[in-house]
């Protein structure tokens, strides 16, 4: 993981494999705490754990190429959304897939998340209704999920399992 500190020069996270070794029951259970805290959020947003991983799916399979080829400071935030021609296509199957749920269980979840207005159908690819990612409460869980990661990364770098370059 890279970022810049205050200074404007890179630092990143690694691995201390030994020290990952010597603590790996602690770093597994800290692991599972924030594994169980995360999904926590999702659900609590979306009323239960398909619809919170059907959710993620679509945003996951239409966004994770930004990741690679950036966007432009202005829709870095949630605050703005996108335009539909920066998103990949993603339907039935490629939620599916990702979610391990079966085909037809993810078909008719997917339809009952359109019919609430959560997710929208155009042609065969499927999105986030417009306007989702500016509501308070994504934004409100976009936080929350960064505050759970960042107690998970600085118990790690207490126990060593992880140390600052750079």
């Amino acid at each position: 993981m890279m970022s810049e500190d205050g200074a404007g020069s890179m630092v990143r996270l690694v691995t201390d494999t030994q020290a990952a070794d010597a603590k790996s029951r602690l770093i597994g259970i800290r692991i599972a705490m924030l594994t169980l805290r995360l999904r926590n959020n999702w659900n609590q947003m979306f009323g239960d754990t398909d619809t919170a991983a059907i959710v993620l799916a679509v945003v996951a399979i239409a966004s994770e190429r930004l990741m690679r080829s950036g966007l432009s400071s202005e829709l870095e935030t949630l605050a703005l959304p996108l335009p539909k021609g920066v998103l990949a296509h993603c339907n039935i199957s490629s939620i599916a897939a990702a979610t391990g749920l079966n085909r037809e269980t993810t078909r008719r979840k997917v339809d009952q998340l359109i019919h609430k207005g959560l997710l929208v159908k155009e042609d065969s690819s499927i999105r986030l209704a417009p306007g989702f990612t500016q509501q308070q409460a994504a934004m409100s869980l976009v936080t929350a999920q960064l505050d759970e990661l960042r107690r998970a990364v600085n118990d790690l770098l207490r126990m060593g399992a992880l140390t600052v370059q750079g």
